[in-house]
């Protein structure tokens, strides 16, 4: 087939491209306006309207619009199967197979075949992937058909190769109603939704999206059913590698790679390479002379070469854990079995688990397996990895807003550099899907209406589109109120444009009247699934002086009518090809003062006040909020008085800090000294994961037992940021009465299982010596620096591990650490494991929501996204 496939391709092509014709019978004022703002010139993911839904596929069993036709499709294309789904006979591709990270809504798709019991038999669906698909490829300028092919089970390839989309950089499908808004966007029929494929993958850690069509129902199924099985089998075969009595790995490899006949087990077939190559595409990175010492062991006869028995012994020599052995050892004394009374010492003493007899039973009989009354040491290895690590914390939604900290963001359109990035929802996307309760929306003037984006600085993308996304997402992760920070640069005209794009979009979610001039501010529990705009209030604004039901009425008229005919403009300002470089400099010319306009603020529940100081009438209402960026808030800390004055304000009232604008490349404070001053909204750069958001995160993770990790995006101050004061002068007894005692952290960094690769090509496996650098990060010096047993202290506060050389599949160190702390109210503690000073993954975490006793905690790789099967075995101790 040539390069150009729609040329060989012309009869589908022209099918296809009939449907591809705008819907010109929209009536909806949203929906008419969503596809003629969506113009903006940049790049594809810049402007996509993702204001959709993210069905939960498990629970809702597929059955929206698309998805039902997936759930009856799939049935009769897939077929249930007890193993890996390699029927070919053909040997494992040699492709990067290792620690997988993916988004919440990809897993759900996974999680539909899991939860059904669906495994595709995928050999005859590579096999026509691999033949190539046509699909229609939709973007923002054109619709080409192109011949879509498997390669090597590792990637995505079109237009005869020169495109490729590597299979493991997929952050999330979308399909059905998940896809819809791309598809409306983009102006495109939705005769073709039940066909529409949106994937979102990373390249360069920046996020793309290629949107396809296929020609038919069947070509759709073959297409999603592929990908998300090939992702679903490689789970499958990695969870296979951390459980030490689960043989499938060894199984699958063997059938795929020598043969399923019983007969053919008996033989001398694998070498030392055949291994070594296994290893190698399943992300198992140890040295060869590793591998070899291990290789050895397992053949029996000694002739270089592994029979399925043997073979079976070297996966299991593999995945072996020297330090749960020492570690069931010392609770057995080393016998083979631990009986309940054993078990319930363990569980109640050792992992400090507050639980009764009864319900330690259930579970020590869940992990007994078939020995009945005993647990043996592959039961015990299971057992520690199904621990929780967090707490189960349970949070008191009931105070003033003030009272908490809440999870903000700042310029949360951007996904890169504040200069020269383009602008993008997923940016709010992603920030609302991990419980972000802050965001930040600046509204600046365009040739098409009031856009989002950071002045002349960056692209832009319509203000609709982000009113569509927060609808959509903003209560998908946590029920409690979202507060959307405006920053209005827009002329009149657009700012009643946006009144209205809010109006329309967020309708009676929108918060007006619960928020009073004095008295208490309502509660997050009073407030749930309420959105709350927080503009600049203007010195004559008087909230009621305006008749409501007559100003809205107006509003509502007028804006509606002004946003039809800024629809109109835009759309002839698209064919007129307007540039893009000349909105940008027209920007630069706009006054830095914008008196925010009455139908904006006739909106909001928030006010905005510029600080001058806290004397001021404006700054004693309840309603109002200092926002200042941390040089102000910095230099304000360096007087006495001024601290007090913070401290004592942030008791009562709100306040947001964000970063100084020279922080150019995005780059994060460390939000504990402004928590620590009281200030609620600590805005951070969710784009870059460097200690700062690390830190951010961390805050907000609060565990709940049924769903894993609950990002309310809410946290109650301590105590003794709480208790309101009449004067500054009551603060400094305040703080002796409510000191806390001292509190010893213990910590045993034991090992690290399935570590990821290095990044750096360069570096060899017999060079590879992986090792953890342990960081307090603490709002006071410790009462004494860190000591060190095993390791080596670097800081006051940070220690690492020994070396561990050549094995990067359970890497074990056995270092112990310890520190004396004044107080856990602002206590973090970072991992980073590292080869060679290359970053292998991270993990932070707030010591107060850590459950003490063994625990295998998260990895997560650079950009924040966790490792499905890696992760560290610590043991802690606080009291």
């Amino acid at each position: 087939m040539s390069t150009d496939v729609s040329d060989t391709c012309s009869n589908e092509g022209t099918k296809l491209s009939n449907l591809f014709k705008r819907d010109s019978s929209r009536d909806s004022l949203s929906e008419s306006s969503s596809c003629s703002y969506a113009k903006v010139e940049s790049s594809e993911v810049s402007s996509i309207s993702v204001s959709s839904e993210i069905d939960n596929l498990c629970t809702q069993k597929m059955m929206h619009s698309a998805s039902y036709g997936v759930s009856r499709n799939l049935k009769t294309i897939l077929r249930k199967t007890s193993e890996m789904v390699y029927l070919s006979k053909r040997p494992f591709p040699d492709v990067h197979a290792g620690p997988l990270t993916y988004v919440q809504s990809f897993k759900d798709i996974i999680s539909y075949f899991a939860d059904n019991e669906i495994l595709p038999s995928l050999s005859s669906l590579c096999q026509k992937l691999q033949q190539g698909l046509p699909m229609q490829r939709i973007s923002r300028r054109k619709q080409v058909l192109y011949l879509f092919k498997l390669e090597n089970e590792e990637a995505i390839t079109w237009k005869a190769g020169s495109k490729r989309l590597e299979l493991d950089s997929i952050k999330d499908i979308r399909i059905g109603r998940m896809a819809s808004n791309y598809r409306e966007e983009y102006g495109v029929s939705e005769k073709v939704a039940n066909q529409w494929i949106t994937i979102i993958y990373a390249v360069s850690n920046k996020l793309k999206a290629l949107h396809v069509v296929a020609k038919n129902e069947n070509d759709f199924n073959t297409f999603l059913s592929c990908v998300c099985g090939l992702t679903y089998t490689r789970r499958e075969l990695m969870e296979s590698i951390s459980v030490p009595d689960n043989e499938k790995f060894a199984n699958i490899h063997w059938r795929a790679s020598v043969s399923d006949r019983k007969e053919d087990e008996l033989k001398d077939t694998l070498t030392f390479e055949d291994v070594t190559r296994l290893c190698d595409r399943f992300h198992i990175y140890c040295s060869l002379k590793h591998l070899k010492k291990l290789f050895s062991v397992a053949d029996i006869n000694q002739n270089g070469l592994l029979n399925f028995q043997e073979f079976q012994a070297f996966v299991k020599l593999l995945k072996r854990r020297p330090e749960i052995t020492s570690l069931w050892d010392s609770l057995t004394g080393e016998g083979h079995s631990m009986d309940f009374d054993g078990f319930y010492h363990v569980i109640k003493d050792v992992q400090n688990e507050d639980i009764d007899r009864e319900n330690a039973r259930i579970i020590f009989e869940r992990f007994c397996g078939s020995h009945n009354s005993v647990l043996d040491e592959n039961d015990f290895i299971k057992f520690l990895g199904a621990q929780p690590y967090m707490k189960k914390l349970s949070e008191d939604y009931s105070k003033p807003l003030n009272n908490y900290f809440i999870a903000s963001s700042h310029n949360t359109y951007l996904l890169g550099k504040q200069v020269g990035e383009t602008p993008s929802v997923e940016g709010y996307v992603q920030a609302l899907q991990q419980g972000c309760r802050c965001i930040e929306i600046d509204i600046w003037d365009d040739d098409m209406g009031p856009v989002v984006c950071h002045g002349f600085l960056t692209g832009a993308i319509p203000l609709v589109n982000v009113a569509e996304i927060i609808r959509k997402y903003a209560f998908i992760t946590s029920p409690y109120p979202l507060i959307i920070s405006l920053e209005i640069n827009c002329n009149t005209e657009n700012q009643i444009i946006a009144s209205s794009i809010f109006q329309n979009s967020l309708g009676s979610m929108l918060v007006r009247s619960e928020f009073e001039e004095s008295g208490d501010l309502p509660s997050p529990k009073e407030l749930m699934h309420k959105i709350i705009l927080k503009g600049k209030k203007n010195a004559n604004f008087s909230l009621g002086a305006i008749n409501q039901d007559n100003a809205l009425s107006a509003e509502s008229t007028s804006s509606c009518s002004s946003f039809d005919s800024e629809a109109e403009n835009m759309g002839k300002a698209v064919e007129r090809k307007s540039s893009t470089r000349m909105r940008r400099i027209r920007r630069m010319t706009i006054s830095k003062h914008v008196e925010v306009c009455d139908s904006v603020l006739e909106i909001c529940g928030l006010f905005g006040l510029k600080f001058r100081n806290f004397s001021l009438p404006a700054s004693k209402t309840s309603n109002h909020c200092f926002s200042l960026n941390e040089k102000k808030f910095d230099s304000m800390c360096k007087d006495k008085t001024q601290v007090l004055s913070l401290d004592k304000h942030n008791r009562k009232y709100l306040m947001r800090v964000y970063p100084y604008a020279l922080r150019y490349k995005s780059s994060n404070f460390n939000p504990i000294k402004y928590w620590k001053m009281g200030a609620q909204m600590v805005a951070t750069n969710w784009q870059t994961y460097d200690l700062g958001q690390q830190i951010n995160l961390a805050m907000f993770q609060l565990s709940n037992q049924k769903n894993g990790v609950l990002h309310s995006g809410y946290v109650l101050k301590p105590p003794s940021l709480i208790p309101k004061v009449a004067k500054v002068q009551e603060l400094p007894s305040l703080y002796k009465k409510m000191r806390r005692s001292i509190t010893h952290i213990n910590l045993k960094v034991l090992s690290a299982q399935l570590l990821p690769k290095p990044s750096d090509g360069h570096n060899g496996k017999e060079l590879f010596a992986p090792y953890v650098t342990v960081e307090f990060i603490i709002d006071e010096e410790p009462i004494s620096p860190v000591g060190v047993t095993n390791g080596s202290k670097i800081s006051a506060t940070t220690a690492s591990t020994s070396f561990c050389k050549e094995n990067g599949l359970n890497p074990s160190w056995d270092t112990e650490m310890s520190l004396l702390v004044k107080s856990l109210d602002f206590a973090f503690v970072r991992f980073t494991v590292k080869t060679n000073e290359i970053i292998l993954a991270t993990s932070c975490f707030k010591v107060e929501y850590l459950r003490t006793g063994y625990r295998h905690i998260p990895l997560y790789n650079v950009e924040g996204e966790v490792y499905i099967f890696s992760t560290l075995f610590i043991f802690l101790d606080v009291h």
